[in-house]
């Protein structure tokens, strides 16, 4: 086991930016996505509170999720984009949720990649990269510390359902976009610009949201960060009532066996961005 402290990864390296830029992806929901160009609907304040409204109640009623999700990380410092494949497991847990994401088809410019892994378990966020048998193990939470994930000023990162409608208003500016030939079925497509000098202005450029209008959870969305130069889009195919309170188990959530091979680094519990 090594231990080693937390260093600042420059774009486009990987490692535990490329996660965090996951997380943000799928866990909270571009002027321009694949090639689109939205715009404001006027006079639509009362349907971003009626979306917002179905959003926080819906999330009070998960229990779990068991759904595909296809991310494409556009790094346009470095020219170089990712696409994954794989399945995302939450579940409400105590003291704190836990979730599993397993991208099992990676391709980058046209090479296929290794697996990858990134399991929360309440307090330890774990990567598994199989291209270089390595996890790498962050405490996200100290032990036996409850923290509120669905707190968007608080939470080591964002969840995509739960959160209250005035908290997002009170850090971003919300629109409501002008659908396009581009959009997810049956979806409301909400742009979130962070409020100048608001905790979220110092992690995000812009969030995008496409809000089912039967489900009231994201199919897709979209951060863009670094000036606009960094894109995530994760778009979540198979997201139906079906993919809700399935009775994920434990099981689930057990590290792969395939990790008992590889190397583990420890990184100590980080500063919160958020934090003032």
């Amino acid at each position: 086991m090594v231990f080693r402290k937390r260093s600042r990864i420059r774009p486009g390296r990987g490692g535990n930016r490329g996660m965090r830029r996951i997380l943000s992806a799928w866990f909270l929901s571009t002027l321009g996505v694949f090639g689109q160009t939205s715009f404001a609907q006027p006079d639509s304040p009362a349907k971003i509170d009626e979306i917002l409204e179905k959003l926080e109640r819906r999330g009070a009623d998960v229990r779990d999720i068991r759904c595909h999700v296809r991310l494409v990380e556009d790094d346009q410092i470095n020219l170089a984009k990712r696409f994954k494949q794989g399945q995302i497991l939450f579940q409400i847990t105590t003291p704190n949720p836990q979730f599993k994401i397993h991208f099992d088809k990676i391709e980058s410019d046209g090479i296929l990649g290794k697996q990858e892994w990134y399991l929360f378990d309440g307090q330890w966020l774990h990567q598994g990269l199989e291209r270089i048998k390595q996890v790498t193990k962050q405490e996200m939470v100290p032990a036996g510390e409850k923290v509120d994930l669905f707190d968007l000023e608080k939470a080591p990162f964002p969840l995509p359902f739960g959160q209250k409608k005035e908290t997002i208003l009170r850090n971003f500016n919300v629109t409501l976009a002008v659908g396009s030939s581009g959009d997810p079925a049956d979806t409301d497509h909400l742009i979130c610009i962070p409020k100048p000098g608001s905790k979220m202005d110092r992690v995000y450029d812009k969030l995008e949201f496409f809000v089912h209008r039967e489900l009231h959870l994201p199919t897709r969305i979209v951060v863009t960060k670094a000036e606009g130069f960094q894109i995530d889009t994760a778009d979540f195919p198979d997201l139906t009532a079906k993919s809700i309170n399935v009775g994920v188990s434990a099981r689930d959530f057990e590290k792969p066996a395939a990790w008992k091979d590889y190397t583990e680094v420890v990184e100590p519990l980080a500063p919160n961005p958020r934090s003032p």
